[in-house]
């Protein structure tokens, strides 16, 4: 996917700063009559959402984006979870399957406040095309260039921002983390279907997960839908694999999967790079 090969229309400074002033007064309202663990839990997703704004733009201008492109793909990764406030208020999870699909709530919000209409319909297209298929397990084909790589792109910031996220938790437990690892119960067993995916290089399936240790692997199967470069680089910069697996039963299980995982990170990723290149 050749960067040059994009519009140059996008996103500029004055839009993005009107979004993110109408996104955090959209916010404010939730963490009223609510109680202090409450309005943590509130603060953790909108901490999350300004993370993945600085992750994606990280990522955004090691791949050459220009200026407009850099402001499209913040606004995207400001907007990506913002269904999740709404989720969080109706159904007091953040598990889709109790729930909504948290990144078509996060559409039909945006679509229900108008926040976008000023925008060109093609740049309306790709934000909330982007936003939906954030949270699929696989992309959709046929996806024109443009909506292909700004959907890798948010997928890739937002999975950065989620490893930092649950490692800090598992270094530092927050009195909410029942709602941060989904509301999943505690035990010492993992499934072995999602140590199987892992140990096939594939992205595990939500529905797999029945403790908390099987959080902890889906996490590390993210691994093999990392679609650029820069983030892989950051995710071996800051051992996020390593302090994952340090939280996981230590058994012969899983140290195969350490063992397969190292061996990847150390492994040939020139296929990425070639992806940044084209």
């Amino acid at each position: 996917m050749k960067r040059t090969s994009f519009k140059e229309e996008g996103v500029n400074a004055r839009e993005f700063f009107s979004f993110y002033r109408w996104f955090k007064s959209y916010v404010k309202g939730f963490y009223q009559g609510k109680t202090k663990e409450e309005q943590g839990i509130i603060a953790l997703k909108e901490k999350h959402t300004l993370r993945v704004c600085q992750e994606i733009v990280r990522i955004g201008k090691e791949l050459g984006l220009n200026l407009p492109q850099l402001f499209l793909a913040k606004t995207i990764g400001l907007f990506h979870d913002v269904g999740r406030f709404e989720q969080y208020e109706k159904y007091g999870t953040f598990r889709d399957a109790h729930s909504e699909n948290h990144a078509l709530l996060s559409v039909k919000t945006i679509k229900r406040e108008k926040i976008l209409q000023h925008l060109p319909l093609n740049i309306q297209e790709i934000i909330c095309n982007a936003i939906m298929y954030h949270n699929v397990r696989l992309l959709p084909k046929g996806l024109s260039p443009e909506m292909e790589f700004y959907s890798k792109l948010i997928r890739d910031a937002d999975k950065l921002d989620v490893f930092h996220v649950f490692v800090m938790h598992y270094e530092r437990p927050l009195s909410s983390k029942s709602t941060i690892e989904l509301d999943l119960p505690e035990g010492n067993g993992y499934s072995f279907a999602i140590i199987n995916d892992i140990l096939n290089n594939r992205i595990s399936d939500l529905k797999l997960m029945q403790c908390k240790n099987d959080m902890k692997l889906m996490l590390l199967s993210w691994l093999f839908d990392i679609n650029f470069l820069p983030t892989l680089k950051e995710i071996r910069k800051r051992g996020y694999v390593e302090r994952i697996i340090s939280y996981l039963p230590q058994t012969e299980d899983i140290q195969k999967v350490k063992r397969h995982l190292e061996k990847y990170l150390q492994g040939d990723h020139s296929g990425l790079a070639e992806i940044n290149k084209e």
